[in-house]
């Protein structure tokens, strides 16, 4: 037999091949063979074997890097022995030789994921051995390259363990790291800057320095400032106040002015040296920016903190300077800016100018409020100057938030990619956008210093008309945009919109496009702010203006998408935009055809939602110039679900606003809620009944083979738009109940979407309660299951199917009214109900058993509030028809193994135990109706437990107080369920629903002459008043009995 370790190989030989089916049986294989023992050891022998071939040993070494999360805990399945993890453990730090890079990171990446799980527990001295191997190359000669590239994989190794054990979030790990911060820190730290200074001092000679050596030496360096940058984040609880912290802290100035400096020493920035120079400058901004993001007041309070803000803020001025030359000449800058540098300083100025850590907060100790208050003065008197912020907005207006050239670039060959980058949330990482959130933050802040500024900047760029002013003036009127929070109460925008920004939109002449499309967006963030009535309608004009197919492509783009903000605001009126509502759909429709990228027709079609919803009935004259756009819009999204769900969204909302208008819309819609939801519904699509357009579109779509999953992401959207299509229904049409089945079925898999499955059925139930109980009774085909299953579940015939309680998976429960409209349906069927529930429960004596078991619960063993609301479900079927409830109860006793002929003495103790735990007076009279109409049956075990019956009824007529005529309940109304949040107002189910209540026995019912009637009747079956008085109310408690006797005549 082969030996084990020569088997791997062949296998991971297998892995490495390119073909499907030699890659799948390896990797069953591999899979097979994971929890056998010394398998993991065997992979790492493998993985550091350099006889072998590159592609065995990186697959090896993937391979275990993958499993250490699986396998490596002790209370994981099949665990990795402790003699096993402590082999590969030994071996792990022994081959920081590796030439190959990418076998190199597999094993820091490797040693940084073990020892997060053992380290210090199981691997104590796992840093101390890196130093240790670490210390050992520094005293060797730089030209020996074995012992430079030792010590370089020995740090990044440190650097990966670092940054795991920085990822825990323990308080007992936390500490420890803080505890190995201080040495770890001091060792690392020397050793960078004795290769800075080696570095910088052969740089200053550029005519005899060796590359390779430098470009050596500041691969290290850049190591050991990750790996610095980590621990004094997250080691240093106040690294302001530990000398060497301060000390390094200050001198990572130093050297980012000395590295920054050496950038322009060499002319082509594409080489080794000031590529690694500019590595090291964004590494040093890093730094800063999680040194303030983590220590806010330490940040402030570190010996020269400021200084390093000023510094970039000089670096940004003067290559601002050379950024506002280029307006003029359009050019693109030579060198290009240092973009990541300049961001990192706006992140540092941001995070300067508005911070809550820099704020006393409320109850603030006074050695805390001491702390603040002085890092709050270090701000304002060494930075943030009145001179300075003026400054600064100056800077930022006039030089970075104004468009550049390779903007208008791309504005002019891909105008849609332009727009989804203007609106893309990536500021953190471009020039432009981070140039504007600073200015936001700053305008915030300084809101009474710098509106002048702004209003007095607006009034100067009014008449500006060549191409550096128009930058300019649309740089202002962004500005004047970010800060309409701040300004609402120093500009009259309603006047400015009217007597400028109109007049201005209207202006067709081709360099103004750049002003119309900010006059789009300027309207867009206003209207949400302060933009009165009397002006909507020039907004709404302006906007449409703006959309006319011969404008900019990026105007009409900028202004449907605002348009959207015009319409989804908190005092929208459908009434004044009704005149615009036409050519609104008109141009939202024309432009969604004239665009090519799915992103820009999302956005399109989320603004075109936005409006159905809003005008609601109102949209229903153009419903069909709607229906005729979106199949081409479905094919030629083919696997793009994301615009998919649009669209289905975008049907939701029409169907929603149409309400009972939407009925011709089913032939439509449910075609496409089944593509989404039913993934069996490739057979469907071939269906006769599919409206043409939609069979050949779906048939012929390349993409069919990909429907299996489409419903993996349609499903909540196409929930959605079948919840809405029912509950806007008037009839239920043989498309409409086609679906049901698929809504049973989807029930089986229990996941998040299983309320609004729910919520369908039940709107099902509303809908057509007759045809979904004969088709339940009849068996027609597919449907037959699930019918039953429905009728389980709605009758409460489940409950009794209490395996579930023992797992704690219990469904929601169906509200109490439509069990009730199942009951008045179910009278014919009962025996058929009866026999098919008893079999069900009837499947395995171990159902049998829970019953029992469950019957005879107490209180902590069963979730009560569930149960509640099963003993809900009871007292509907009780209500409607006692007898039918005494008949299953005993259909099911006799099902037991071993059979149990009190069950309805068990199933009556867990009632009246768990009666006290009904809170709503409406649930406490249903179940108090319940349990009169099983005494009107005169059964025994009802009859024996009659002193805790008239208990109940005690308590609550003491709490009802019926006048006898009218809604007995109608102030009682309950708070809508948070299923309900979903449901339409005045919708045909709304009005189903209302109908339904109305005839609610517990709002038709007067209690007290409920229970004088069954009184009456159980008095009957038991041969007279007088015998009932001496076989059962004679055993009833006098006080109870005086106590019932008032109320009764009262």
């Amino acid at each position: 037999m082969a030996d084990p370790r020569v088997q791997l190989i062949q296998v991971l030989q297998e892995a490495a091949s390119q073909h499907p089916e030699r890659l799948k049986v390896a990797e069953q294989q591999l899979k097979r063979w994971e929890i056998e023992r010394e398998f993991y050891a065997t992979l790492q022998d493998i993985f550091y074997d350099r006889s072998l071939d590159h592609g065995i040993r990186w697959i090896s070494g993937i391979y275990l890097k993958n499993s250490i999360e699986k396998y490596w805990r002790r209370t994981a399945r099949n665990a990795i022995s402790p003699e096993e993890k402590a082999l590969i453990r030994r071996r792990l730090l022994t081959t920081f030789d590796e030439e190959r890079k990418e076998l190199a990171v597999t094993n820091a990446v490797l040693t940084s994921k073990i020892a997060r799980l053992d380290f210090p527990q199981d691997w104590p001295d796992l840093l101390q051995n890196l130093l240790s191997i670490i210390q050992s190359t520094v005293a060797v000669t730089e030209a020996d390259a074995r012992s430079r590239l030792i010590q370089f994989r020995a740090l990044y190794t440190l650097h990966m363990v670092v940054k795991a054990l920085c990822s825990q979030r323990l308080a007992p790990s936390r500490r420890h790291l803080e505890q190995v911060s201080p040495e770890l820190f001091r060792q690392i730290a020397t050793i960078y800057v004795g290769h800075v200074d080696r570095f910088l001092a052969a740089l200053h000679q550029p005519s005899s320095f060796d590359s390779v050596l430098v470009i050596a030496q500041m691969e290290v360096s850049i190591v050991c400032l990750k790996c610095v940058r980590r621990l004094m984040v997250h080691g240093f609880e106040h690294f302001e106040k530990a000398e060497e912290t301060r000390q390094f802290f200050a001198l990572t100035f130093v050297h980012l002015q000395r590295f920054y400096s050496l950038r322009s020493a060499f002319p082509d920035p594409t080489a080794p040296v000031p590529v690694a120079l500019n590595s090291h400058i964004i590494k040093l901004g890093k730094f800063y920016i999680d040194l303030q993001k983590n220590h806010p007041l330490p940040f402030v309070l570190a010996p020269g903190a400021t200084d390093v803000v000023k510094f970039y803020w000089g670096v940004l001025v003067e290559e601002g300077e050379r950024v506002g030359a280029r307006r003029v000449t359009e050019q693109l800058l030579n060198p290009p800016p240092f973009e990541r540098f300049l961001v990192q300083g706006l992140l540092l100025l941001k995070n300067t100018i508005k911070n809550f850590a820099y704020t006393i907060e409320k109850g603030a100790s006074p050695e805390e409020a001491s702390t603040v208050s002085q890092a709050r003065q270090v701000i304002d008197q060494n930075l943030l100057t009145p001179a300075f912020v003026n400054s600064c907005a100056e800077v930022l207006v006039s030089r970075y938030m104004v468009l550049r050239p390779e903007d208008l670039k791309l504005w002019e060959e891909d105008p849609e990619a332009f727009v989804g980058g203007e609106e893309a949330d990536h500021w953190e990482y471009e020039l432009r956008p981070c140039a504007e959130k600073v200015f936001m933050e700053l305008l915030s802040q300084y809101r009474v210093q710098l509106s002048p500024i702004l209003l007095n900047l607006l009034e100067n760029v009014a008449t500006v008309s060549d191409h550096a002013g128009l930058m300019f003036k649309d740089a202002v009127y962004c500005a004047v945009g970010l800060g309409a929070h701040d300004l609402f109460d120093s500009l009259d925008f309603d006047v400015f919109l009217v007597k400028r920004l109109s007049q201005e939109a209207w202006n067709r002449e081709p360099n103004l496009k750049i002003i119309r499309r900010r006059i789009a967006w300027l309207i867009g963030k206003w209207v949400g702010v302060k933009i009165g009535k009397p002006a909507r309608p020039d907004v709404y004009r302006v906007m449409l203006h703006l959309m006319y197919p011969d404008e900019d492509m990026v105007v009409r783009l900028t202004a449907v998408n605002n348009l959207k903000n015009c319409v989804d605001e908190w005092d929208f009126e459908p009434g004044p935009f009704a005149p615009f509502l036409e050519e609104a759909v008109r141009g939202t429709t024309r432009m969604l055809s004239d665009v090519e990228e799915s992103e820009s027709r999302m956005r399109i079609l989320n603004s075109l939602s936005m409006i159905i919803e809003r005008v609601k009935e109102q949209i229903a004259p153009y419903t069909q110039q709607i229906i005729d756009l979106l199949p081409s819009l479905w094919n030629a999204s083919e696997s793009e679900h994301l615009f998919k769900s649009a669209i289905l969204a975008a049907l939701t909302k029409l169907v929603g606003s149409l309400k009972e208008q939407s009925s011709n819309l089913q032939d439509f819609v449910v075609p496409l809620i089944r593509h989404s939801v039913d993934h069996n519904q490739v057979a469907y699509l071939i269906a006769s009944f599919l409206i043409p357009k939609f069979q050949t579109l779906l048939t012929s779509n390349p993409f069919l083979h990909q429907f299996q999953e489409t419903h993996l992401y349609l499903m909540e959207d196409g929930l959605d738009l079948w919840l809405t299509t029912l509950q806007s229904a008037t009839q239920c049409s043989e498309q409409l109940f086609g679906l049901m089945p698929v809504a049973i079925t989807l029930l089986e898999y229990g996941t998040e979407n299983l309320k609004r499955l729910l919520k369908i059925l039940e709107s099902y139930m509303l809908l057509a309660p007759e045809v979904v109980i004969q088709v339940g009774v009849a068996g027609i085909g597919c449907a037959l299951h699930a019918a039953e299953a429905f009728l389980t579940l709605y009758s409460g015939l489940c409950i009794l199917e209490l395996r579930h309680l023992n797992y704690g998976r219990l469904r929601p429960p169906p509200r109490q009214s439509q069990a009730a409209g199942l009951q008045r349906h179910r009278s014919r069927y009962r025996y058929r109900a009866a026999g098919g529930a008893a079999a069900r429960l009837g499947g395995s004596d171990g159902k049998h058993r829970a019953a029992v078991e469950t019957a005879n619960r107490r209180d902590g063993e069963a979730e009560t509030f569930v149960l509640t609301q099963y003993l809900g479900l009871f007292a509907r079927i009780v209500i409607y028809d006692p007898a039918f409830f005494i008949e299953f109860i005993e259909v099911a006793s006799q099902r037991c193994d071993p059979s149990q002929p009190n069950l309805m003495s068990l199933v009556l103790e867990t009632w009246f135990d768990k009666f006290d735990n009904i809170g709503h007076p409406r649930q406490r009279k249903l179940n108090c109706m319940a349990l009169t109409a099983l005494v009107a049956t005169a059964n025994p075990f009802t009859l024996e437990r009659l002193a805790q019956v008239m208990a109940v009824w005690s308590d609550v007529l003491s709490e009802v107080k019926e006048s006898g005529g009218g809604d007995t309940l109608v102030y009682w109304e309950e708070a809508p369920d948070i299923e309900d949040a979903i449901q339409i107002e005045g919708t045909s189910e709304s009005k189903r629903k209302l109908e339904l209540l109305q005839r609610d026995p517990i709002h038709t019912t007067n209690l007290l002459g409920y229970i004088h009637a069954k009184l009456k009747v159980v008095e009957a079956l038991c041969g007279g008043p007088d015998t009932f008085q001496r076989q059962y109310l004679a055993k009833v408690d006098p006080a109870l009995l005086d106590q019932l006797n008032t109320l009764l005549t009262a």
